[in-house]
């Protein structure tokens, strides 16, 4: 089966309320699987991810016959209006506010084309998403019924409060996957372990000798593992690289 690429065309508004258009890339590995993972990269990849890891991930599951993926990447921050209380900007609107608003369009789009996508017009949804696009992730999930669990890969709470306020009213299974030279990562799995901050069902592994970018073809094949322990259950072993 051949990928799908397209762009939706979305707008938000500015903070001084004038429309931005923006366009979001998404490209899609159809299966027969009957179930959607929808993957959200992090800030500084396109949709195909960092030396296409997505893509491979897509057809690595689509060849399979384990899921269909979806990934897209919201418009990069231009950085020409730096807003007092976060870091990046697109056309002076919130960069942030578009991350998440991408993944939620994008994650429609995927339930409105659920039965090309899958061959299941009513599929099981997952969401995926890698450090920035962890955090859009955590942000949205509990708004969707249909979305039962979750995956954050090398997660900050970049999003700020929408994240914190996401995961606490997500009443699926949460898991977590971070190296372990990754401090920033393992600060917010222990925030999500305890207190008020809590997730209600969380589940989380150290990738060992990894950093934030899990770069280097080891650390790749550590991305697929943590696919399969999250979505097929496969508990059986560690997060290693020789397996």
């Amino acid at each position: 089966m051949v990928a799908i690429d397209k762009t939706l065309f979305l707008e938000t508004e500015s903070e001084t309320g004038e429309i931005v258009r923006y366009g979001v890339p998404i490209a899609a590995y159809p299966s027969e699987a009957g179930k959607v993972i929808v993957n959200s990269p992090g800030s500084g990849e396109l949709k195909d991810g960092r030396e296409d890891r997505w893509r491979n991930l897509g057809l690595y599951l689509q060849e399979r016959g384990l899921a269909s993926l979806v990934t897209f990447n919201a418009p990069r921050p231009d950085f020409q209006v730096q807003l007092e209380w976060e870091p990046y900007s697109y056309q002076g609107a919130s960069w942030n506010k578009i991350l998440i608003e991408s993944l939620s369009h994008t994650i429609d789009w995927s339930l409105e084309n659920a039965k090309e996508l899958c061959g299941n017009a009513s599929p099981d949804i997952y969401l995926t998403g890698f450090s920035s696009g962890g955090s859009s992730v955590g942000a949205v999930a509990y708004r969707y019924p249909s979305v039962k669990r979750i995956l954050l890969l090398s997660t900050y709470d970049s999003v700020g409060d929408p994240f914190y306020e996401g995961v606490t009213a997500f009443t699926g299974d949460i898991y977590l996957v971070y190296g372990d030279q990754d401090p920033m990562a393992g600060y917010l799995a222990r925030i999500l372990r305890t207190g008020k901050f809590a997730a209600k069902s969380f589940l989380v592994r150290e990738a060992p000798e990894c950093g934030h970018r899990f770069d280097g073809e080891a650390n790749t094949k550590l991305l697929t593992q943590a696919f399969h322990w999250a979505f097929e259950g496969d508990n059986s072993q560690p997060l290693d690289p020789g397996n």
